[in-house]
Protein backbone atom coordinates (compact mmCIF):
# COMPACT_ATOMS: atom_id res chain seq x y z
CA UNK A 1 0.00 0.00 0.00
CA UNK A 2 1.69 3.75 -1.65
CA UNK A 3 0.21 5.61 1.51
CA UNK A 4 2.07 8.79 2.57
CA UNK A 5 -0.59 10.60 4.72
CA UNK A 6 1.23 12.18 7.86
CA UNK A 7 -0.43 9.95 10.60
CA UNK A 8 -2.06 12.11 13.80
CA UNK A 9 -2.61 11.59 17.31
CA UNK A 10 -4.92 9.08 18.26
CA UNK A 11 -7.88 10.34 19.86
CA UNK A 12 -7.27 9.63 23.63
CA UNK A 13 -4.52 11.55 25.22
CA UNK A 14 -2.30 9.95 27.89
CA UNK A 15 -4.20 11.09 30.93
CA UNK A 16 -7.22 9.63 29.13
CA UNK A 17 -5.48 6.63 28.58
CA UNK A 18 -4.44 6.00 32.08
CA UNK A 19 -7.76 6.73 33.51
CA UNK A 20 -9.74 4.66 31.23
CA UNK A 21 -7.55 1.62 31.10
CA UNK A 22 -7.19 1.84 35.14
CA UNK A 23 -3.28 1.91 34.52
CA UNK A 24 -0.07 3.83 36.06
CA UNK A 25 2.34 5.13 33.75
CA UNK A 26 6.26 4.46 34.17
CA UNK A 27 9.01 6.01 32.62
CA UNK A 28 7.45 9.16 31.13
CA UNK A 29 10.09 11.37 29.73
CA UNK A 30 9.68 15.35 29.79
CA UNK A 31 9.00 15.51 26.74
CA UNK A 32 5.90 14.99 25.56
CA UNK A 33 4.82 11.62 23.75
CA UNK A 34 2.56 11.52 21.02
CA UNK A 35 1.04 8.21 20.25
CA UNK A 36 -0.06 7.87 16.73
CA UNK A 37 -1.70 4.02 16.21
CA UNK A 38 -2.18 1.13 18.06
CA UNK A 39 -0.60 -2.81 17.97
CA UNK A 40 0.02 -5.90 19.22
CA UNK A 41 1.26 -7.57 16.57
CA UNK A 42 5.63 -6.73 16.62
CA UNK A 43 5.98 -7.14 12.89
CA UNK A 44 3.77 -4.19 12.42
CA UNK A 45 4.89 -2.28 14.48
CA UNK A 46 5.42 1.38 13.19
CA UNK A 47 7.22 4.57 14.60
CA UNK A 48 4.52 6.28 16.96
CA UNK A 49 2.47 3.26 17.82
CA UNK A 50 1.39 1.85 21.84
CA UNK A 51 2.79 -1.44 21.67
CA UNK A 52 0.23 -3.94 23.31
CA UNK A 53 2.96 -6.48 25.26
CA UNK A 54 -0.05 -9.14 26.00
CA UNK A 55 0.42 -12.20 28.36
CA UNK A 56 -0.95 -14.64 25.42
CA UNK A 57 2.06 -13.53 23.21
CA UNK A 58 4.57 -13.28 26.28
CA UNK A 59 4.22 -14.90 29.43
CA UNK A 60 7.92 -14.58 31.21
CA UNK A 61 9.61 -11.64 32.35
CA UNK A 62 12.58 -12.52 29.48
CA UNK A 63 9.69 -12.85 26.82
CA UNK A 64 8.85 -9.29 27.46
CA UNK A 65 11.58 -8.03 27.78
CA UNK A 66 12.29 -9.29 24.16
CA UNK A 67 9.33 -7.96 22.93
CA UNK A 68 8.94 -4.80 23.88
CA UNK A 69 13.01 -4.04 22.79
CA UNK A 70 11.84 -5.21 19.27
CA UNK A 71 9.05 -2.88 19.43
CA UNK A 72 10.55 -0.08 20.76
CA UNK A 73 13.18 -0.66 17.91
CA UNK A 74 10.56 -0.50 15.49
CA UNK A 75 9.67 3.13 16.49
CA UNK A 76 7.33 1.89 19.13
CA UNK A 77 6.88 5.08 21.79
CA UNK A 78 5.37 3.34 25.02
CA UNK A 79 3.64 -0.22 25.23
CA UNK A 80 0.68 -2.07 27.71
CA UNK A 81 2.20 -4.38 29.84
CA UNK A 82 1.05 -6.36 33.19
CA UNK A 83 1.02 -5.52 36.44
CA UNK A 84 2.55 -9.13 37.49
CA UNK A 85 5.57 -9.07 35.29
CA UNK A 86 7.49 -5.70 35.19
CA UNK A 87 10.72 -5.31 33.31
CA UNK A 88 14.07 -4.02 33.73
CA UNK A 89 14.16 -0.90 31.40
CA UNK A 90 13.10 2.66 30.90
CA UNK A 91 11.02 2.09 28.63
CA UNK A 92 7.37 4.46 28.61
CA UNK A 93 5.12 1.78 30.00
CA UNK A 94 1.49 1.86 30.97
CA UNK A 95 0.98 -0.89 33.90
CA UNK A 96 -2.29 -2.16 34.33
CA UNK A 97 -4.00 -5.64 35.66
CA UNK A 98 -5.01 -7.38 32.48
CA UNK A 99 -3.65 -6.15 29.30
CA UNK A 100 -6.30 -7.23 26.96
CA UNK A 101 -8.89 -6.01 29.11
CA UNK A 102 -7.16 -2.59 28.92
CA UNK A 103 -7.02 -2.85 25.13
CA UNK A 104 -11.06 -3.69 25.00
CA UNK A 105 -11.57 -0.71 27.33
CA UNK A 106 -9.25 1.66 25.14
CA UNK A 107 -10.92 0.54 22.09
CA UNK A 108 -14.79 1.06 24.24
CA UNK A 109 -13.77 4.54 25.46
CA UNK A 110 -12.39 5.70 21.80
CA UNK A 111 -15.50 4.53 19.84
CA UNK A 112 -17.48 6.70 22.40
CA UNK A 113 -15.83 9.65 21.71
CA UNK A 114 -15.89 9.31 17.89
CA UNK A 115 -18.72 10.89 16.07
CA UNK A 116 -17.62 9.65 12.23
CA UNK A 117 -19.02 6.98 9.69
CA UNK A 118 -18.34 3.16 10.96
CA UNK A 119 -17.90 1.09 8.65
CA UNK A 120 -17.95 -3.01 9.72
CA UNK A 121 -17.12 -5.01 6.76
CA UNK A 122 -17.70 -8.70 6.98
CA UNK A 123 -17.83 -11.85 4.72
CA UNK A 124 -16.17 -15.24 3.97
CA UNK A 125 -13.65 -13.66 1.25
CA UNK A 126 -12.52 -9.91 0.24
CA UNK A 127 -12.91 -8.40 3.53
CA UNK A 128 -9.17 -7.11 3.46
CA UNK A 129 -9.53 -6.07 -0.29
CA UNK A 130 -12.95 -3.97 0.29
CA UNK A 131 -11.41 -2.15 3.41
CA UNK A 132 -7.90 -1.54 1.37
CA UNK A 133 -9.24 -0.29 -1.37
CA UNK A 134 -12.23 1.94 0.35
CA UNK A 135 -9.29 3.30 2.29
CA UNK A 136 -6.82 3.83 -1.26
CA UNK A 137 -9.35 5.23 -2.99
CA UNK A 138 -10.93 8.02 0.13
CA UNK A 139 -7.84 8.77 1.56
CA UNK A 140 -7.58 12.14 -0.04
CA UNK A 141 -10.58 13.24 -0.26
CA UNK A 142 -12.47 11.81 3.45
CA UNK A 143 -10.03 11.38 6.76
CA UNK A 144 -10.39 7.57 6.95
CA UNK A 145 -9.66 5.16 9.33
CA UNK A 146 -8.38 1.60 9.20
CA UNK A 147 -5.92 -1.13 10.07
CA UNK A 148 -4.79 -2.02 7.03
CA UNK A 149 -3.71 -5.69 8.05
CA UNK A 150 -5.37 -8.74 7.43
CA UNK A 151 -6.28 -9.41 11.62
CA UNK A 152 -9.99 -9.28 12.04
CA UNK A 153 -10.83 -11.12 14.83
CA UNK A 154 -11.55 -9.47 18.72
CA UNK A 155 -8.56 -8.37 19.41
CA UNK A 156 -8.17 -7.12 15.90
CA UNK A 157 -11.16 -5.17 16.13
CA UNK A 158 -10.06 -3.42 19.42
CA UNK A 159 -6.97 -2.52 18.07
CA UNK A 160 -8.92 -0.67 14.86
CA UNK A 161 -11.47 0.80 17.20
CA UNK A 162 -8.63 2.22 20.20
CA UNK A 163 -6.36 3.38 17.22
CA UNK A 164 -8.81 5.90 15.43
CA UNK A 165 -6.68 8.77 14.84
CA UNK A 166 -7.76 12.93 15.53
CA UNK A 167 -10.03 14.37 12.66
CA UNK A 168 -10.70 10.66 11.28
CA UNK A 169 -14.37 11.26 10.07
CA UNK A 170 -14.49 7.79 8.69
CA UNK A 171 -13.52 4.39 10.42
CA UNK A 172 -13.28 1.02 8.21
CA UNK A 173 -13.73 -2.04 10.78
CA UNK A 174 -12.75 -5.48 9.22
CA UNK A 175 -14.51 -8.40 11.35
CA UNK A 176 -14.26 -11.82 10.89
CA UNK A 177 -17.20 -14.02 12.22
CA UNK A 178 -16.06 -17.86 12.86
CA UNK A 179 -18.84 -18.73 14.72
CA UNK A 180 -22.27 -18.60 16.25
CA UNK A 181 -23.53 -15.40 18.81
CA UNK A 182 -19.61 -13.09 17.15
CA UNK A 183 -21.98 -11.25 14.46
CA UNK A 184 -24.03 -9.62 16.97
CA UNK A 185 -21.52 -9.50 19.41
CA UNK A 186 -18.87 -7.49 17.10
CA UNK A 187 -21.80 -5.81 15.76
CA UNK A 188 -23.09 -4.42 18.74
CA UNK A 189 -19.22 -3.64 19.92
CA UNK A 190 -18.46 -1.21 16.53
CA UNK A 191 -22.20 0.17 16.27
CA UNK A 192 -21.69 0.49 12.61
CA UNK A 193 -23.60 2.71 10.30
CA UNK A 194 -23.19 0.24 7.31
CA UNK A 195 -22.56 -3.26 7.24
CA UNK A 196 -21.09 -4.65 4.03
CA UNK A 197 -20.53 -8.01 4.09
CA UNK A 198 -19.06 -9.06 0.85
CA UNK A 199 -20.36 -13.09 0.32
CA UNK A 200 -20.27 -15.64 1.43
CA UNK A 201 -18.74 -19.24 1.28
CA UNK A 202 -17.49 -22.65 2.76
CA UNK A 203 -15.13 -21.58 5.84
CA UNK A 204 -14.74 -22.22 9.39
CA UNK A 205 -17.86 -25.02 9.26
CA UNK A 206 -16.01 -27.07 11.77
CA UNK A 207 -18.00 -24.50 14.44
CA UNK A 208 -20.59 -23.21 11.82
CA UNK A 209 -21.44 -27.05 11.06
CA UNK A 210 -23.63 -25.72 8.29
CA UNK A 211 -24.16 -23.26 5.13
CA UNK A 212 -27.49 -22.28 6.25
CA UNK A 213 -25.96 -20.97 10.30
CA UNK A 214 -22.84 -19.71 8.31
CA UNK A 215 -25.02 -16.87 6.54
CA UNK A 216 -27.32 -16.65 9.63
CA UNK A 217 -24.12 -15.95 11.78
CA UNK A 218 -22.63 -13.71 9.52
CA UNK A 219 -25.97 -11.76 9.27
CA UNK A 220 -25.99 -10.79 12.26
CA UNK A 221 -23.66 -8.22 12.39
CA UNK A 222 -26.73 -6.23 11.42
CA UNK A 223 -28.43 -6.11 14.96
CA UNK A 224 -25.24 -3.79 15.90
CA UNK A 225 -26.35 -1.05 12.95
CA UNK A 226 -27.07 2.40 14.51
CA UNK A 227 -30.82 4.07 13.66
CA UNK A 228 -30.51 4.58 9.82
CA UNK A 229 -27.79 2.46 9.66
CA UNK A 230 -27.48 0.51 5.93
CA UNK A 231 -26.29 -2.67 4.73
CA UNK A 232 -24.55 -3.40 1.59
CA UNK A 233 -24.88 -6.98 0.01
CA UNK A 234 -23.99 -8.76 -3.15
CA UNK A 235 -26.89 -9.35 -5.29
CA UNK A 236 -24.26 -12.04 -7.73
CA UNK A 237 -23.12 -14.10 -4.79
CA UNK A 238 -25.02 -17.80 -4.86
CA UNK A 239 -26.21 -17.17 -1.69
CA UNK A 240 -27.97 -13.62 -1.51
CA UNK A 241 -31.46 -14.80 -1.35
CA UNK A 242 -30.85 -16.65 1.87
CA UNK A 243 -28.46 -13.99 3.11
CA UNK A 244 -30.87 -10.98 2.12
CA UNK A 245 -33.72 -13.32 4.34
CA UNK A 246 -31.10 -13.65 7.22
CA UNK A 247 -30.30 -9.81 6.94
CA UNK A 248 -34.04 -8.73 7.03
CA UNK A 249 -34.88 -11.38 9.67
CA UNK A 250 -32.30 -9.62 12.00
CA UNK A 251 -33.07 -5.99 11.21
CA UNK A 252 -35.32 -3.76 8.82
CA UNK A 253 -32.11 -1.45 7.90
CA UNK A 254 -32.27 -0.14 4.13
CA UNK A 255 -30.23 -2.99 2.03
CA UNK A 256 -28.16 -1.89 -0.60
CA UNK A 257 -26.85 -4.19 -3.86
CA UNK A 258 -23.82 -4.08 -5.55
CA UNK A 259 -23.58 -7.08 -8.61
CA UNK A 260 -24.51 -7.14 -12.61
CA UNK A 261 -28.94 -6.27 -12.37
CA UNK A 262 -30.25 -3.34 -13.27
CA UNK A 263 -32.00 -3.07 -9.82
CA UNK A 264 -28.34 -2.75 -7.95
CA UNK A 265 -27.57 0.73 -6.52
CA UNK A 266 -23.98 -0.04 -7.76
CA UNK A 267 -24.38 -2.05 -11.07
CA UNK A 268 -21.22 -3.91 -13.09
CA UNK A 269 -22.15 -2.40 -17.05
CA UNK A 270 -18.81 -4.30 -18.69
CA UNK A 271 -15.00 -5.19 -17.94
CA UNK A 272 -12.45 -6.38 -20.74
CA UNK A 273 -9.36 -8.04 -19.39
CA UNK A 274 -6.16 -6.65 -20.98
CA UNK A 275 -2.27 -6.03 -20.27
CA UNK A 276 -2.75 -7.44 -16.78
CA UNK A 277 -5.74 -5.51 -15.58
CA UNK A 278 -9.73 -4.92 -16.21
CA UNK A 279 -11.32 -1.84 -18.11
CA UNK A 280 -14.62 -1.39 -15.95
CA UNK A 281 -17.66 0.18 -16.76
CA UNK A 282 -20.20 0.52 -13.63
CA UNK A 283 -23.31 2.72 -12.99
CA UNK A 284 -23.20 3.50 -9.18
CA UNK A 285 -26.56 5.71 -7.73
CA UNK A 286 -27.15 6.54 -11.45
CA UNK A 287 -23.88 7.84 -12.04
CA UNK A 288 -22.06 6.33 -15.35
CA UNK A 289 -18.06 5.98 -14.53
CA UNK A 290 -15.61 3.77 -16.32
CA UNK A 291 -11.93 3.58 -15.53
CA UNK A 292 -8.59 0.59 -15.38
CA UNK A 293 -8.91 -1.47 -12.61
CA UNK A 294 -4.90 -2.80 -12.08
CA UNK A 295 -5.96 -6.13 -10.85
CA UNK A 296 -5.76 -9.45 -12.12
CA UNK A 297 -8.86 -11.46 -10.65
CA UNK A 298 -11.92 -12.54 -12.26
CA UNK A 299 -14.04 -11.26 -9.00
CA UNK A 300 -12.19 -7.81 -8.71
CA UNK A 301 -13.99 -5.35 -10.87
CA UNK A 302 -17.04 -6.59 -9.21
CA UNK A 303 -15.57 -5.98 -5.78
CA UNK A 304 -14.53 -2.41 -7.00
CA UNK A 305 -18.32 -1.83 -7.49
CA UNK A 306 -19.24 -2.26 -3.90
CA UNK A 307 -16.00 -0.21 -3.10
CA UNK A 308 -17.15 2.65 -5.37
CA UNK A 309 -20.74 2.45 -4.27
CA UNK A 310 -19.08 3.00 -0.33
CA UNK A 311 -16.94 5.83 -1.43
CA UNK A 312 -20.56 7.49 -3.41
CA UNK A 313 -22.42 6.98 -0.22
CA UNK A 314 -20.07 8.45 1.52
CA UNK A 315 -20.04 11.50 -0.64
CA UNK A 316 -17.12 10.88 -2.27
CA UNK A 317 -16.11 11.96 -5.74
CA UNK A 318 -16.24 9.04 -7.42
CA UNK A 319 -13.41 10.57 -10.63
CA UNK A 320 -10.87 11.20 -7.94
CA UNK A 321 -11.74 8.03 -6.37
CA UNK A 322 -10.83 5.67 -9.51
CA UNK A 323 -7.94 7.92 -10.51
CA UNK A 324 -5.98 6.74 -7.29
CA UNK A 325 -6.15 3.01 -8.41
CA UNK A 326 -3.20 3.79 -10.60
CA UNK A 327 -0.81 2.81 -7.76
CA UNK A 328 -3.04 0.75 -5.19
CA UNK A 329 -1.60 -2.15 -4.29
CA UNK A 330 -3.54 -5.08 -2.59
CA UNK A 331 -2.39 -6.15 1.06
CA UNK A 332 -0.82 -9.68 0.60
CA UNK A 333 -3.63 -11.97 2.13
CA UNK A 334 -5.54 -10.21 -1.29
CA UNK A 335 -2.88 -11.62 -3.52
CA UNK A 336 0.35 -10.61 -5.26
CA UNK A 337 1.62 -10.14 -8.66
CA UNK A 338 5.92 -9.57 -9.27
CA UNK A 339 7.90 -8.89 -12.26
CA UNK A 340 11.25 -11.06 -11.45
CA UNK A 341 14.16 -9.60 -13.19
CA UNK A 342 17.12 -11.69 -14.76
CA UNK A 343 19.05 -9.09 -16.43
CA UNK A 344 18.32 -9.75 -20.17
CA UNK A 345 14.50 -11.08 -19.49
CA UNK A 346 11.72 -11.90 -16.32
CA UNK A 347 9.29 -13.84 -15.14
CA UNK A 348 6.42 -13.33 -13.11
CA UNK A 349 5.39 -14.85 -9.70
CA UNK A 350 1.36 -14.62 -8.33
CA UNK A 351 1.22 -14.84 -4.81
CA UNK A 352 -2.09 -15.65 -2.43
CA UNK A 353 0.03 -17.50 0.01
CA UNK A 354 -1.75 -16.59 2.71
CA UNK A 355 -5.64 -18.02 2.32
CA UNK A 356 -6.65 -21.58 0.89
CA UNK A 357 -10.07 -21.70 1.08
CA UNK A 358 -12.19 -23.37 -2.32
CA UNK A 359 -12.80 -20.27 -4.15
CA UNK A 360 -9.93 -18.83 -4.17
CA UNK A 361 -8.36 -21.55 -5.98
CA UNK A 362 -11.58 -21.89 -8.24
CA UNK A 363 -10.23 -18.06 -8.72
CA UNK A 364 -6.50 -18.74 -9.42
CA UNK A 365 -7.10 -21.43 -12.54
CA UNK A 366 -9.80 -18.75 -14.15
CA UNK A 367 -6.84 -16.22 -13.45
CA UNK A 368 -4.35 -18.19 -15.07
CA UNK A 369 -6.84 -19.07 -18.28
CA UNK A 370 -6.57 -15.41 -19.26
CA UNK A 371 -2.99 -15.25 -18.79
CA UNK A 372 -0.67 -16.08 -21.30
CA UNK A 373 2.89 -16.36 -21.26
CA UNK A 374 5.27 -14.92 -24.17
CA UNK A 375 8.16 -16.54 -25.97
CA UNK A 376 7.76 -19.73 -24.55
CA UNK A 377 7.31 -19.60 -20.94
CA UNK A 378 4.89 -21.76 -19.16
CA UNK A 379 2.49 -22.01 -16.71
CA UNK A 380 3.82 -23.81 -12.92
CA UNK A 381 1.39 -24.16 -10.25
CA UNK A 382 2.47 -24.36 -7.05
CA UNK A 383 -0.91 -25.53 -4.68
CA UNK A 384 -1.40 -27.30 -1.23
CA UNK A 385 -4.79 -28.91 -0.16
CA UNK A 386 -7.86 -26.54 -1.28
CA UNK A 387 -9.94 -26.68 1.49
CA UNK A 388 -8.54 -26.44 5.13
CA UNK A 389 -9.12 -30.07 6.26
CA UNK A 390 -9.06 -29.29 10.45
CA UNK A 391 -11.24 -26.16 10.33
CA UNK A 392 -13.86 -27.61 7.06
CA UNK A 393 -14.32 -31.35 8.13
CA UNK A 394 -16.34 -32.77 6.04
CA UNK A 395 -16.18 -30.98 3.24
CA UNK A 396 -15.75 -32.21 -0.36
CA UNK A 397 -14.38 -30.92 -3.71
CA UNK A 398 -16.10 -31.20 -6.66
CA UNK A 399 -13.77 -32.89 -8.44
CA UNK A 400 -14.98 -32.56 -12.06
CA UNK A 401 -15.50 -28.69 -11.65
CA UNK A 402 -12.07 -28.47 -10.67
CA UNK A 403 -10.41 -30.74 -13.12
CA UNK A 404 -12.33 -28.32 -15.75
CA UNK A 405 -10.80 -25.23 -14.16
CA UNK A 406 -7.61 -26.54 -14.17
CA UNK A 407 -7.69 -28.04 -17.62
CA UNK A 408 -8.86 -24.33 -18.57
CA UNK A 409 -6.03 -23.34 -16.98
CA UNK A 410 -3.39 -24.51 -19.06
CA UNK A 411 -1.04 -25.66 -16.14
CA UNK A 412 2.05 -26.60 -17.85
CA UNK A 413 3.99 -27.97 -14.62
CA UNK A 414 2.52 -28.62 -11.22
CA UNK A 415 3.89 -28.77 -7.71
CA UNK A 416 2.28 -29.76 -4.79
CA UNK A 417 2.51 -30.16 -1.09
CA UNK A 418 0.98 -30.54 2.16
CA UNK A 419 -2.58 -32.78 1.37
CA UNK A 420 -2.90 -32.15 -2.09
CA UNK A 421 -2.52 -36.13 -2.84
CA UNK A 422 -6.26 -36.13 -1.91
CA UNK A 423 -7.45 -33.93 -4.86
CA UNK A 424 -5.15 -36.12 -7.23
CA UNK A 425 -8.09 -37.01 -9.41
CA UNK A 426 -8.65 -33.20 -10.36
CA UNK A 427 -5.18 -33.41 -12.33
CA UNK A 428 -6.11 -32.63 -15.92
CA UNK A 429 -4.22 -35.20 -18.49
CA UNK A 430 -1.15 -34.04 -20.34
CA UNK A 431 -0.03 -31.66 -16.66
CA UNK A 432 3.51 -33.00 -15.82
CA UNK A 433 3.19 -33.31 -11.76
CA UNK A 434 6.63 -32.70 -11.23
CA UNK A 435 6.67 -33.44 -7.53
CA UNK A 436 4.94 -33.33 -4.34
CA UNK A 437 6.32 -32.66 -1.10
CA UNK A 438 5.21 -32.84 2.59
CA UNK A 439 6.69 -29.51 3.22
CA UNK A 440 7.54 -26.38 0.94
CA UNK A 441 11.13 -27.67 1.51
CA UNK A 442 10.45 -31.12 -0.40
CA UNK A 443 10.29 -29.09 -3.70
CA UNK A 444 11.62 -25.87 -3.23
CA UNK A 445 15.24 -26.81 -5.12
CA UNK A 446 12.94 -28.58 -7.47
CA UNK A 447 10.83 -25.41 -8.60
CA UNK A 448 13.51 -23.20 -8.09
CA UNK A 449 15.74 -25.42 -10.72
CA UNK A 450 12.60 -25.25 -13.06
CA UNK A 451 11.93 -21.78 -13.42
CA UNK A 452 13.23 -19.92 -16.26
CA UNK A 453 12.90 -16.64 -18.49
CA UNK A 454 9.09 -15.85 -19.72
CA UNK A 455 7.56 -18.34 -17.17
CA UNK A 456 4.51 -17.32 -14.77
CA UNK A 457 4.10 -19.37 -11.15
CA UNK A 458 1.19 -19.33 -9.39
CA UNK A 459 1.34 -19.93 -5.61
CA UNK A 460 -1.57 -20.84 -3.55
CA UNK A 461 -1.95 -22.51 -0.18
CA UNK A 462 -3.16 -23.14 3.00
CA UNK A 463 -1.41 -20.87 5.82
CA UNK A 464 -0.06 -23.79 6.83
CA UNK A 465 1.40 -25.25 4.20
CA UNK A 466 4.78 -21.99 3.98
CA UNK A 467 4.25 -21.45 0.54
CA UNK A 468 5.12 -18.30 1.08
CA UNK A 469 8.68 -19.42 1.51
CA UNK A 470 9.10 -20.14 -1.72
CA UNK A 471 7.60 -16.72 -3.02
CA UNK A 472 10.33 -15.52 -1.00
CA UNK A 473 13.06 -17.68 -2.54
CA UNK A 474 11.97 -16.70 -6.32
CA UNK A 475 11.86 -12.91 -5.76
CA UNK A 476 15.63 -13.95 -4.20
CA UNK A 477 16.33 -14.90 -7.72
CA UNK A 478 15.91 -11.28 -8.96
CA UNK A 479 19.34 -9.55 -10.83
CA UNK A 480 20.47 -6.39 -10.87
CA UNK A 481 19.49 -2.93 -9.22
CA UNK A 482 15.92 -3.64 -8.99
CA UNK A 483 15.87 -7.75 -8.74
CA UNK A 484 12.22 -7.92 -8.54
CA UNK A 485 9.17 -5.01 -9.12
CA UNK A 486 5.72 -5.50 -7.13
CA UNK A 487 2.80 -5.10 -10.44
CA UNK A 488 0.25 -4.87 -7.69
Amino acid sequence: MQISDIKKPILLTLREIGRVTGGIWMHLPEEKIEITGVNFYLPYVSPGDLFVCSEQDAVTKSDIEKRLREAFSRGAVAAVIGKDIIPNNNYPLLVVANVLKALQDLATATSLQFDGVRILVTGSHGKTGFKTQLYHIIRKQIVTHASLGSANKERAVWLTLAAIQQGASVAIVEAAVPARNIGQDRGFFIRPDFCVITGVGLEHMSSHKTLKNLIENKAAVVMGLRPGGRCLLNADDAHYDELYAAVRKNSGCDILTFGSASVCQGRLLNREFHNFGWRVQADILGEEIEYNLPLIEDYAPLASVSVLLMAKLLGANLQQCVAEYEDYQHFESSGNLFKVNLGSGHFFVYSQTRRGELKGFESMFEIMSRLHPQNGGRKIAVVSEFINFEDNPGIEVDIEKMRDLMTSAGIDLLYTVKEFKQHEAVIPAGVDWCQHGETYKDIKDSLLGAVRENDMIFLRGVLKAGLGNLVDALLDKGLGDIPYEKVY
